[in-house]
Formats: structure tokens, sequence, C-alpha cells
């Protein structure tokens, strides 16, 4: 780390840009967000920050043990370990998991299209941002896959995602919670870093950044969705925001930068790109490498015949400038197309056709079913078509080193 002591850190990560026009535009906000950039999450840092004595495998294993069975199932728990399942086991007034779960019961009649939406809008939209991109190229994420990191974040979605994954004991609510563990294990490892530039970039993982990540995966999703003809009923949308702050909180989201809403996450975005540094060639790497190893191949599968392959590059390409919009698209070196033009005509037809379907007594049900089968099926190819036999990171067996793999801190 390039700082000396907190005290000579500046104001504001110098990487930061238009801060002036910014705390003008967002005089609410601005103040609180460049101030979270100094922030990372403490109760996960404290408890990772108990790893070494604990030994990572034995610590990893009470996690799970405390997400599964309850703290007060863990010997020997420190006291690090408590203090973060003190927060996590004390649910908000606002949650209704209840009425979260009924929100979702229809949304997998989308599947296809979410899945598309993930790679081509949620991860990408993250790389035009270089600081917030940096932890990805100092832990080699894309080194070994584009497709096994995509899978990795894939396997937290569906079970965050499912009828009571959020409950305290199930599948979404672990991951959720290991995946704040994993970030708390790469802002160690990097602070201890001499190639992070604390100046310039602030704390890896940070605060700031983090309240991004509920833009990723809930805002970007519903607006790239209703782009491709995929649009959520009101109640749908209204529960997708309800869970995603959930979610937030389990990832241990500072409460006064957990957006709540749609204008929240709204203006979120809008500070993030305002005051984001310039794309740099890593991001454009990022972006090449996941379209390359992942989406192009993946369009090549939904296409009828091989000798439509030649299309699948513009296609992606044609629905990331949709997504991102062509300003973005260009900074991140992809190719401009006049599939686009197809995509943004085709979009609001097939909206209106899956409008009159949802009316369909009955359709939201069948539907969702044929989705649920689509993704299992989907699932299964993809693990082995790029040998993924893990959910998250912190399990994967094998590959290069990473501060949340065993054989990484041994």
């Amino acid at each position: 780390m390039t700082s000396d002591t907190e005290s000579a850190r500046p104001e504001i990560p110098h990487s930061v840009s238009r801060v002036a026009e910014a705390r003008q535009r967002f005089p609410a906000l601005a103040p609180r967000y460049f101030e979270a950039m100094w922030e990372g999450d403490p109760l996960a840092d404290a408890f990772v920050a108990d790893v070494a004595s604990l030994g990572h495998g034995r610590a990893m294993r009470m996690l799970r043990t405390a997400c599964r069975e309850g703290i007060d199932s863990v010997p020997q728990a420190p006291e690090s370990l408590r203090a973060l399942f003190v927060e996590l086991d004390d649910v908000p007034d606002w949650v209704d998991l209840a009425a979260m779960d009924h929100a979702y019961l229809h949304v997998g009649r989308y599947t296809r299209q979410a899945g598309i939406v993930l790679g081509a809008a949620s991860l990408v939209s993250g790389y035009a941002n270089a600081t917030a991109s940096r932890p990805l190229e100092m832990t080699g994420r894309y080194v070994e896959s584009a497709g096994m990191r995509t899978i990795e974040v894939a396997s937290w979605l569906v079970e965050a995602s499912a009828q009571g994954g959020l409950q305290r004991h199930a599948a979404g609510f672990e991951l959720t919670v290991r995946v704040r563990i994993i970030h708390a294990l790469v802002r160690a490892a990097l602070v201890k870093d001499p190639r992070w530039q604390d100046h310039d970039w602030g704390v890896p993982i940070c605060q700031a950044f983090l309240a991004y990540t509920l833009v990723e995966f809930c805002l970007i999703p519903l607006r790239g969705m209703a782009a491709i003809g995929a649009a959520l009923l009101p109640h749908e949308v209204a529960g997708y925001y309800a869970r995603w702050r959930y979610v937030g909180h389990l990832l241990g989201i500072h409460p006064d930068l957990l957006p709540g809403d749609q204008t929240e996450q709204e203006q979120l975005e809008e500070i993030y790109l305002f005051t984001r540094p310039e794309v740099d060639g890593y991001c454009r790497d990022l972006v090449a490498s996941i379209n390359a190893e992942f989406l192009v191949p993946e369009i090549e599968q939904l296409l009828p015949h091989t000798r439509l392959h030649r299309v699948a590059p513009s296609v992606v390409h044609g629905l990331e400038r949709v997504f991102l919009g062509d300003r973005i698209a260009d900074e991140l070196g992809i190719p401009d197309t006049r599939v686009k033009t197809v995509i943004r005509a085709v979009g609001p037809v097939l909206g209106a056709v899956n409008r009159a379907v949802d009316r369909v007594p009955g359709s939201l049900a069948a539907r969702a079913t044929l989705g649920e089968r689509y993704r299992v099926k989907q699932d299964a190819r993809l693990r082995a078509r790029y040998d993924v036999h893990h959910d998250l990171v912190d399990a994967a067996p094998s590959g290069e080193p990473h501060p949340a793999r065993e054989q990484a801190t041994a």
C-alpha cells in the first residue's frame, strides 16, 4: 500500500474525475459517496483479520456452519465472527421475505433474456470504471476464464433469487455472505500489495463501488430486459428492488449508501459514471475476454445453424451497445454494428407480444416452469463446457492463486 499513514491520504482518491461538478450536481450524495471510497466493511474485515490465526480452511468452515446452522453451532467462534452474525441475524424491519418471493414467483419465464443481460450488460457495465475493475486485474480473475467467473456469479444470483433463497439458513443467504467475505479477503490482500495505489484508488472494493453492485444486478438487468422485450410486471419490479436492497444489506453495504428503490439506484449509477476515471486498456481487455470466451460462443448456441455463427459477434456487440449506450461502448472498444438498430426496433415489438402473453391465464406459471428447465439444462451444459464444478471462487479446487482460495494463503 502506497500511503504511509491514513492522515496522509488525499480527501478524495486521485482517480476520481469531475469532483467539483459532482458536488454541485449531487449535493446530498456526493460527500458521502466520496467518503465511502475510503471505507471497507469493518465487520467482514475484522473476521478476515482473524483468518490467518484460525487457518483459512478452518475459518471458512466456521463461516459456512454459522450460515447453515447458526453462530451458536460454531465451537470456539472468534468474536469477529460472532459480531458479524449479530448483524446478519438482525433482519431489518423493512425486509418482507414472503413478499419478495411472491414477486419472484414467475420471473424465471425470462431466463434466456436474463442470461444475455447478465453477460452483456451487468458484468460489462462495471468495466467502464478502471478503478473499480482494478481488483479483478490484480487477482487475475479473467486470466483463468471469463466463462468460469460468469458461472460463479450466476451461481450466486440463482440461489439468491430462488424461492426461499434468502431465508436465514438457505443457500442464497450463505452464498451472499460468502461473497461478502470474498470481498474482504481480496481487500485484505490488496491493501498489503505494493502495487495497490491507495492515493489513486482508495480502499479496494470500497463502500462506494460495493453499493454500485446493486445497480449492476438490479437496475441494469431490469432496464436491459425491458430493452429486448422482457419487461417484468410492476409488482415484480418492486420485488426486484426490495430483494436487492436486502442482498445489499447482507453484503455489508452501509445503510446510508444502500439504495432502496429505482430513483436511488439511478442516482447512484449517475454519480458512478459521472466521476469514473477514463477507461484503460485492461477494461477493454476484460470486455474482449468475456465477449470472445463466453458471450459469442453462447450466442452461437442460440443460432439455428452453424452458418449463422459468423453473425454472433455482431449480435453481441449490438446488444452491448443497446444496453450500455454508444458512448460507453466506444470507450470500451466495442465495435459498432447495425445490429443495434435491429435490436432497438425489435425490442418494443417483443415487449408488446410478451405483455399480451402475460395476460393469458396460466401463462406466467407455465413459462416460468419452462424457464427453470432451460436454466437447469444450460447450467449443466456450461459447467461441462468450462469444467466448473464449484459455486464461488472460495470453493474452486485449483487455478491461479486467489486470496479467497485456501492454497493462496497457505
